[in-house]
């Protein structure tokens, strides 16, 4: 198994470089420029803006900067903040717990809630569960989370006072201000992805239901539960967890746009807030070390193929 992991970290090289240069390049060519947004619209000379431009090497061609910045970034050195005059691993490192945190209970949250419905859809096809729960997957799979996000803050913020609108506290404050306040961006984020799981989950099992050592099983009388749960959703359980894989991939991208909705200081809303300043080195080594925990995240998936089913091997 160390081989295939040595290989998929190999592999991972290019994938990097490639996620690497667009982030870099996409930046760069985006409108505007972070000269502007430091002086704003104050009347400042011509020379001055030349003066700063050069300062910070945007008046170069975008390869010669790129050839600047890329072994600095492969180091760990992504710069300094434009606007924080701290250094940006600096500035992630303290806003990415909070994003992990939102992701994190999200994932969960969409475990608990998506396999046993997907079960049970499964079990019980055709039936009136199943069709309700397909009905609410399909729509709950289609509507965007930010639509969500201010509903919810209509419904249980503004007319039931159950909960704050928007903002964050640290756990050292008490646990409920920090609970109350990831509650509503969490079930945000996570219905549509209890949706998607849900479906992934149903179908799933409906194909291994169908085989016939399933068929073998309850002929020896297992009981339904051993059926289930040892035989079926241990095979089945391969193409979910790539899913929920996906799902947590998607929970740290999401949460760009759930944390500006609810103001909270994650490592989403620092990207925003610097694409708006186009705060160049914020904005790359934020998405870059987004891409790279969604890359570890499914080398972790497919390392776990070999728990969950002994009979798959890398060697």
């Amino acid at each position: 198994m160390w081989t295939y992991v040595v290989r998929r970290l190999i592999a991972f090289v290019p994938t990097a470089f490639i996620a690497i240069t667009l982030i870099f390049i996409l930046t760069r060519l985006a409108p505007g420029n972070p000269v502007w947004a430091l002086i704003g619209d104050q009347s400042v000379p011509a020379e001055k803006i030349d003066e700063v431009v050069k300062e910070l090497g945007l008046d170069r061609p975008i390869w010669l900067q790129y050839v600047t910045w890329l072994p600095k970034a492969l180091t760990g050195d992504l710069g300094y903040s434009l606007f924080y005059r701290k250094p940006v691993l600096e500035v992630i490192l303290d806003r990415f717990p909070i994003t992990l945190t939102i992701a994190g209970f999200s994932t969960i949250l969409t475990i608990l809630l998506a396999l046993p419905i997907g079960i049970l859809s499964a079990i019980r096809q055709n039936s009136i569960t199943d069709n309700l729960s397909m009905v609410f997957s399909t729509v709950w799979i289609s509507l965007p989370s930010f639509w969500l996000g201010f509903l919810f803050i209509i419904v249980f913020s503004v007319f039931l006072r159950w909960f704050p609108s928007s903002g964050y506290r640290e756990l050292s404050f008490g646990a409920w201000p920090w609970f109350s306040r990831l509650v509503l961006p969490v079930l945000a984020l996570s219905l549509a992805h209890i949706a998607l799981l849900v479906r992934m989950t149903r179908s799933s099992m409906l194909e291994v239901l169908g085989n016939e050592y399933i068929v073998a099983a309850r002929a020896k009388g297992l009981t339904e539960v051993k059926v289930l749960y040892k035989h079926a959703l241990r095979n089945a359980f391969i193409s979910i967890i790539t899913v929920i894989g996906l799902i947590f991939a998607l929970s740290l991208g999401g949460s760009v746009i759930i944390e500006s909705v609810f103001a909270i200081p994650g490592l989403g809303q620092l990207v925003t807030t610097a694409a708006l300043r186009r705060d160049y080195p914020i904005i790359e080594g934020g998405i870059l070390y987004l891409t790279f925990i969604s890359l570890a995240v499914n080398l972790l998936v497919d390392v776990s193929y070999t728990l969950i089913n002994p009979k798959i091997t890398y060697e």
